[in-house]
């Protein structure tokens, strides 16, 4: 097992089958997109090296998921959140009509509620979101400090089955 910084391979770029894996992945969970903000998604215009930048972000994060966490998966669920965080961070939306900070925070609100319902009916365990929740995290993701470690803990708080009172 390598534990020394010179025993690991250097991560390589993505390849393009798995940048076309996350295109159609992210066009499935923002198909209602125009539906929830309110503006026609074919206006909205993605920045393809913004787009490839946060895939390959994306995947140096399951590499350190892997070899952190003894070979742990990291999970579409942490996946989506990530999706939300570097969408915040690198704005790689565009629409001529909407402040690119707003329209971004408004895709990331839309695809990790998607990603937390997506991922609640695969494990069969339905899942209702406040609306103030939602307010909340879209004020957090524009204006506060929000974590990728954040993100990740929020959508699985919402999955969790039987959540301990106490320590």
């Amino acid at each position: 097992m390598a534990n020394k910084p010179k025993e690991f391979p250097i991560f390589s770029k993505v390849d393009k089958d798995t940048v076309n894996y996350f295109a159609e992945k992210l066009k499935k969970l923002l198909g209602n997109l125009s539906s929830v903000i309110g503006v026609d998604s074919t206006e909205i215009i993605l920045s393809g090296e913004v787009f490839i930048d946060i895939v390959d972000r994306i995947e140096k994060r399951r590499v350190y998921f892997y070899i952190f966490y003894d070979g742990c998966d990291m999970g579409e669920l942490n996946e989506g959140a990530l999706f939300c965080f570097w969408i915040v961070k690198l704005h790689p939306f565009f629409h001529p009509k909407i402040q690119s900070n707003e329209l971004n925070a408004k895709i990331a609100i839309c695809l990790f509620l998607n990603a937390i319902y997506y991922y609640s009916g695969k494990t069969k365990k339905g899942r209702r979101i406040h609306k103030q929740f939602v307010e909340d995290l879209y004020y957090s993701l524009r204006y506060r400090d929000i974590s990728k470690e954040s993100l990740m803990i929020i959508a699985e708080s919402f999955i969790i089955d039987n959540p301990i009172n106490t320590f």
